[in-house]
């Protein structure tokens, strides 16, 4: 819990500093929301300056992963579906995912 709070704290501070560096002028004519919206945008794609998203479909499951390549992104795919049925009880199938490739971006 303490860990959320902390994010939300460091997240609310890099906004802050990046909201004060900006011209009275823009800061007063800019919607603060949409500012918002825009800045975690940036930072989410800032993170990952290298890697594209891919979206599969495996049955009824429906997975996103950040990856380099595709043969990562199936390789993560995997792992992440693997997780989730876990977590649910179930088993994987015997045979393994299907993937099928949704798309290669958000």
């Amino acid at each position: 819990m303490s860990s959320e709070v902390k994010k939300v704290t460091k997240k609310k501070a890099a906004f802050d500093a990046w909201w004060s560096g900006l011209p009275s002028n823009v800061r007063e004519g800019a919607d603060i929301v949409f500012a918002k919206r825009c800045f975690r945008a940036g930072q989410i794609v800032g993170a990952r300056p290298a890697k594209i998203k891919y979206r599969f479909r495996a049955g009824r499951y429906l997975v996103s992963v950040w990856s380099t390549s595709l043969k990562d992104a199936l390789r993560e795919a995997e792992i992440e579906l693997d997780f989730r049925v876990a977590k649910s009880g179930k088993s994987r199938p015997a045979a393994g995912w299907r993937f099928i490739k949704v798309s290669d971006d958000a």
